[in-house]
C-alpha cells in the first residue's frame, strides 16, 4: 500500500513538473500549452528535442523579420525556398505557418549540402538537428500531433494550469523543508560541535591504542 501510494504521488509530482515546463515554454515561445504538448509528443517520436524545435522556431521569427527588413542573405534564403515571410501590408505572416512551409521546402531540396546551408541560414546552428523533422515533413508531424490528441497526451490548459499551481506548491514545500533543516542544524550546532570535537579525541585515543597493542588481541 505504501509503495502504491508513493508511486501515485511520484506520478502527480512528475506530471506537475511536466506542466510547469510546458507553461514556461509557452511563456517563452508564445505558443499555447496544447500545441506545445502535441509538438513534444511528435518531436520525441522523430528524435528531435522540444528545445531544438522551439529554439528553431524562435530563430526563424528573427530570420523572417530580417528578411522583411531587407537583409539580403535572409531574403535570398527564403526566395530560394519559395517561402513568403510578409503579408501584402508588410506585416509578418503567421510564424508557425511559415515554419512548416519552410520545413516542407527544405525537404524538396535533394542536394544535402545546399539544404543544410539554407536551413542554417533560416534556423541557426541547430538546423542539422532538424533533419529528421525535415524528412518527416509538415504532413507527417500533423499526423503525429493528431495522434497525440487521440492518445490523451495533450492535457487541457485548465489541467496544465492546475498542475502548474501544484508544482509551485511542491517547490515552496521543498524550499521550506530546506529552510527547516538549516534552522535545526543551527539549533543543534553547539551540541554537535562538542560531539565532533570529542569524537576526534576519542578516535585519536583508539588509533593509539591499536598501535600500542602490537597486534595483541587481548589488549585490543
Amino acid at each position: 500500500t505504501v509503495s502504491a501510494a508513493k508511486s501515485l504521488t511520484d506520478m502527480a509530482v512528475n506530471s506537475a513538473a511536466y506542466a510547469d515546463e510546458m507553461l514556461t515554454q509557452s511563456t517563452v515561445t508564445g505558443m499555447s500549452v496544447e500545441s506545445l504538448q502535441a509538438y513534444s509528443y511528435a518531436a520525441d517520436l522523430v528524435d528531435v528535442s522540444l528545445d531544438t524545435l522551439t529554439g528553431s522556431m524562435a530563430k526563424q521569427v528573427k530570420s523572417m523579420s530580417s528578411a522583411r527588413d531587407g537583409s539580403k542573405s535572409f531574403s535570398d534564403a527564403y526566395s530560394k525556398l519559395g517561402v513568403t515571410v510578409a503579408n501584402a501590408d508588410g506585416s509578418l505572416r503567421n510564424s508557425e505557418t511559415v515554419y512548416w512551409e519552410t520545413i516542407d521546402a527544405l525537404g524538396k531540396i535533394s542536394n544535402e549540402t545546399e539544404r543544410d546551408a539554407l536551413a542554417m541560414q533560416v534556423f541557426g546552428k541547430s538546423a542539422q538537428d532538424l533533419n529528421p523533422l525535415i524528412a518527416q515533413g509538415s504532413a507527417g508531424i500533423a499526423e503525429l500531433t493528431d495522434e497525440a490528441k487521440r492518445m490523451g497526451a495533450v492535457m487541457s490548459e485548465d489541467t496544465i494550469a492546475s498542475l502548474g499551481k501544484f508544482d509551485d506548491s511542491v517547490q515552496r514545500l521543498k524550499q521550506g523543508s530546506e529552510a527547516a533543516k538549516r534552522a535545526v542544524g543551527t539549533v543543534l550546532l553547539p551540541q554537535l560541535q562538542t560531539l565532533a570535537d570529542d569524537g576526534v579525541s576519542l578516535l585519536g585515543e583508539f588509533t593509539s591504542g591499536l598501535n600500542s597493542a602490537g597486534g595483541d588481541f587481548d589488549k585490543i
